[in-house]
């Protein structure tokens, strides 16, 4: 952005990230918020990962731990800062864990694990085609190569560069020509 002078100004804004979370039997969990339905996680706090971020959110919020796997999409606008009113950057997770006892903090009024299939549809019904599309890619990604979930943010990765742009690659191919429909 820049102002009349041509100045540039800093982006301010806050960044959240969502859980596409894939419990022991591949269901997805879903949480219901006042009269909608959605994905798990939060805002990303200053000074910490962006893995850390999301696992402290899960945890905090569902009192669930979960591996983090890559990411399968990102947005503008799709959530709303509720302080400031602005939209927020979004970051969308294929994560998985093993347990499936949610406890839920006061942000969340209920939860429910459901099948990919009927997640898609029931987030799309607040959120829009794109996470609908989130939830088939985290889906199609399965816990197969070349991504590892992980639970530090600081390990090597046994992938190689090319390895996970082809594999970005082919989950963008089978995206629809227009997800912001």
């Amino acid at each position: 952005m820049s102002d009349e002078s041509g100045d540039s100004e800093a982006f301010v804004g806050k960044i959240t990230q969502k859980a596409i979370l894939f419990g022991p039997d591949e269901d997805v969990l879903v949480t219901r918020v006042d009269d909608h339905w959605e994905p798990p996680g939060g805002a990303y706090e200053f000074d910490e990962t962006m893995i850390g971020g999301l696992r402290r959110e899960l945890r905090e919020e569902l009192d669930l731990d979960a591996r983090v796997g890559p990411p399968v999409d990102a947005g503008y606008g799709g959530w709303i800062d509720g302080t400031t009113g602005n939209p927020m950057v979004t970051l969308v997770y294929r994560c998985v864990t093993e347990e499936t006892d949610v406890v839920l903090n006061e942000e969340h009024d209920d939860y429910e694990w459901i099948d990919p299939e009927t997640a898609a549809d029931r987030l799309s019904e607040s959120f829009g085609p794109r996470i609908a599309t989130a939830v088939e890619r985290a889906a199609a990604l399965g816990d197969d190569g070349p991504f590892e979930h992980v639970r530090d943010p600081y390990a090597d990765a046994e992938a190689s560069t090319e390895e996970i742009l082809d594999a970005l690659a082919e989950a963008r191919a089978s995206d629809p020509p227009d997800l912001d429909g």
